[in-house]
């Protein structure tokens, strides 16, 4: 999923504490101090005592991509229900999906925008062919913009006009300046622990996070988990957001006693 950067923390020869113990056939699993088990901060999967946040150097690594890419701003006003659905796209759901656990037949779309303008903002994915349609089934009044994910790859089997792009709607929850484009030109994902067809790569969800205006205060409900790389990303998006108004927080407490000593100041000076 996404790029193959690789921090430099992460180089060869460098120790890595997220992998386990060599020589450990039958790791335990950890808890922490109130007894939960301890889990991967990007897949959830269950560490082991000798690993810290990830359960392996992949998933450090695609934390800290995503936490690059990430646009934090705490606003302080009132959380906002944000949702988004990648769904499959209208007629290709058994084609594509028709082998997945999760395959329920094809996906309502009419009833699936009903559902996504009852929250605060949304988007939904579609294709090029299939955005007509998805457009005509949105309610008259309702607010949204079509923006565009380009893809730098050429279909190497298509034949005449390739498709490279794909549609996006989006109605934010708050819009804020400066502005974010309405376009985004990045590679599929490739990679990760997932061979899902579809999968998103993790710069097109940080354009997903900034286009619906989302703050790390708001809820994110991801209707088509899929390889669930947009609820990974969210977790971690939230983990930023939180830590960043932490180390705020005391020196926002620093001004305002200085704004209040220098008042005080004044008031004796009269």
């Amino acid at each position: 999923m996404g790029d193959s950067e690789v921090s430099a923390a992460s180089a060869p020869g460098v120790s890595d504490a997220s992998q386990p113990g060599t020589g450990d056939e039958s790791p335990e699993y950890s808890a922490d101090s109130s007894g939960a088990e301890r889990r991967c901060e990007w897949c959830r999967k269950l560490l082991t005592k000798t690993q810290d946040k990830w359960c392996s150097k992949r998933c450090r690594q695609t934390a800290w991509r995503f936490r690059r890419l990430a646009v934090v701003e705490d606003l302080g006003d009132t959380p906002k229900r944000l949702v988004y659905a990648d769904p499959p796209f209208p007629g290709m759901s058994r084609k594509y999906y028709g082998d997945q656990p999760s395959y329920g037949g094809e996906v309502d779309h009419a009833r699936l925008l009903e559902e996504l303008v009852t929250y605060d903002g949304w988007a939904l994915s579609t294709s090029a062919k299939s955005l007509g349609l998805v457009l005509s089934l949105v309610h008259r009044g309702v607010e949204y913009r079509v923006c565009s994910w380009t893809k730098t790859h050429h279909p190497p089997m298509a034949r005449g006009p390739a498709n490279i792009w794909e549609p996006l709607i989006v109605s934010p929850a708050r819009r804020r300046m400066p502005g974010v484009p309405d376009a985004l030109v990045t590679s599929v994902a490739r990679g990760g622990d997932s061979s899902l067809i579809g999968r998103k790569p993790l710069a097109f969800v940080s354009w997903l996070f900034q286009l619906l205006g989302a703050t790390h205060r708001d809820s994110l409900d991801d209707r088509f988990p899929g390889s669930e790389v947009v609820g990974r990303c969210w977790s971690e998006f939230r983990r930023l957001g939180t830590a960043a108004t932490r180390r705020s927080a005391p020196a926002e407490s620093r001004r305002q006693s200085t704004r209040e000593t220098g008042l005080l100041a004044l008031g004796g000076a009269r």
